[in-house]
């Protein structure tokens, strides 16, 4: 009996991989997957820690494929945020908790995919609002934007600024583009488990699930057009993070070699109804004076 339940167990890895393989074969993606890297439990298929966690990784990188390296992104901000930026020396990353409750942040992956247990309450709160601590980014977009007048009005604030960077993240952080969630096709993630589903597995749960919600959003914001720069703090891990008296940051200096992004000032543009006197006077104090300014 023993011996056959051994048996039964490995037919079922291997069926299970044969689905998961042929849906990946379907959207072009190749990834070589064996039956014992994977823990099959009762609510859900886990890739084993001992392994690569390569399906994790080509989902990921599937749904939300990485910006080149170096890319040219644009940063738009209101006044204080530009005076923060020059004064600091440093982008600053913000923990998606600060924007929960604004397009969905965790929280529509979570429920696009049947994330049950990151959408239950748990220690008083759902799970996926605490995974929020810990993810650090910042709102980038791509050269040109999709529509310059809201990236103006809704984030430079009218008489703000616009900077120009080249980003090459390193491999502890990740600059990729937002998925934003239509009525149209299911993702890589949601086609693989509609798949297990329907031959009576549980689901597929990666690894990479909290990294992978942070760059989906509801069709809500889908204006916005966001590449997002994302950090991820590990209990064991570099913890950089500082405060600023309002919250946690994780701070990426420019032009300025660090473990985790280098990122070059390559110019900054003055809103259309700033003021071009004031941002040069800004500028003349720090070390960004001979950065390269347009506008008005």
């Amino acid at each position: 009996m023993m011996a056959m339940s051994v048996l039964d167990e490995t037919a079922r890895r291997q069926e299970i991989i044969n689905i998961v393989q042929t849906v990946l074969r379907d959207n072009g993606v190749h990834v070589t997957l064996n039956a014992m890297d994977f823990h099959v439990l009762e609510k859900a298929i886990i890739e084993s820690t001992s392994k690569p966690a390569g399906l994790s990784v080509a989902v990921l990188d599937f749904m939300f494929p990485r910006e080149r390296a170096p890319s040219t992104v644009y940063h738009y901000t209101g006044p204080d945020g530009f005076l923060g930026i020059v004064s600091s020396g440093e982008l600053r990353l913000y923990p998606i908790r600060n924007r929960l409750g604004q397009g969905g942040e965790l929280e529509a992956f979570a429920q696009a995919h049947s994330l049950d247990g990151y959408l239950t309450p748990s220690n008083g709160e759902e799970l996926y609002k605490s995974l929020s601590d810990d993810l650090f980014y910042a709102s980038l977009t791509r050269v040109p934007p999709k529509d310059p007048d809201i990236m103006w009005g809704a984030f430079a604030k009218g008489t703000g600024v616009r900077f120009e960077f080249v980003v090459n993240p390193k491999p502890a952080a990740e600059l990729r583009p937002v998925h934003y969630e239509q009525n149209k096709s299911p993702t890589l993630l949601k086609e693989i488990n509609n798949a297990l589903k329907k031959a009576g597995e549980p689901p597929f749960n990666p690894w990479t699930i909290s990294r992978i919600g942070a760059f989906y959003l509801n069709s809500t914001v889908e204006v916005e057009d966001e590449v997002r720069l994302l950090v991820k703090r590990y209990r064991d891990g570099i913890d950089l993070t500082q405060n600023d008296g309002k919250s946690d940051y994780w701070p990426v200096p420019i032009d300025q070699p660090n473990d985790f992004c280098d990122l070059q000032l390559t110019g900054i543009r003055v809103s259309p109804s700033g003021d071009r006197n004031h941002v040069d006077a800004v500028l003349a104090g720090t070390r960004f004076s001979k950065v390269p300014v347009t506008g008005p």
